[in-house]
């Protein structure tokens, strides 16, 4: 099913070497991997481990993980990331009459049935007309996944991916991830409590 542009891919990759979300074997015992969730703006997987996958129909992900013994292995990201595009950085922001450009983000939250997400801005910089101006921190970025995936318009050729400090939690579980993308315009996103 088509869910954003031809130009988005998205993976989650177990198998990236020195990587902080990389597992050769995830905790049921399953081969760590390189899963496209979506691959050409077509979803194309979720995040399964063995239970999901059973239910599912499918062979495990790979993702099985928890944040120790005492917890029961749930589906799980590792390095989650969205490849690079074809397009430059600089003109996306020039293609930008107002908006904002983020440099770092911190605190994400995900409700994970709806896809709804809240991020926080640690730096970043207003544009208007084409330029960066005036440097920005301390807003919320406030937005629905499926709905900002399908509304990103342009994806950049850099890619970047965080510098290993991330953890994800969920159901009480931590477990140290890696994410990462582009540059990319998101055509429509709530910042700091407005359109």
């Amino acid at each position: 099913k088509k869910i954003c542009n031809e130009h988005i891919s998205v993976v989650d990759d177990g198998t990236i070497p020195f990587n902080r979300g990389s597992i050769n074997i995830d905790d049921e015992g399953t081969y760590g991997q390189k899963t496209y969730i979506v691959k050409d703006g077509i979803l194309t997987s979720y995040l399964h481990d063995r239970i999901s996958a059973r239910h599912y129909g499918i062979a495990s992900t790979g993702n099985g993980r928890r944040e120790s013994f005492r917890n029961m292995p749930i589906p799980r990201m590792r390095a989650t990331y969205m490849e690079a595009g074809n397009v430059k950085e600089s003109d996306i922001i020039a293609s930008v009459k107002n908006g904002i450009f983020v440099d770092k983000f911190t605190n994400g939250q995900v409700q994970i049935g709806a896809g709804d997400f809240t991020f926080f801005v640690k730096s970043g910089y207003l544009i208007e007309n084409g330029k960066l101006t005036q440097p920005i921190k301390d807003i919320n970025i406030i937005g629905n996944g499926p709905k900002a995936l399908a509304d990103i318009t342009m994806v950049a050729d850099n890619d970047k991916i965080d510098n290993g400090t991330w953890t994800c939690g969920k159901d009480g579980q931590s477990c140290p991830v890696t994410c990462g993308m582009p540059s990319a315009l998101v055509s429509k996103l709530t910042v700091g409590g407005e359109s």
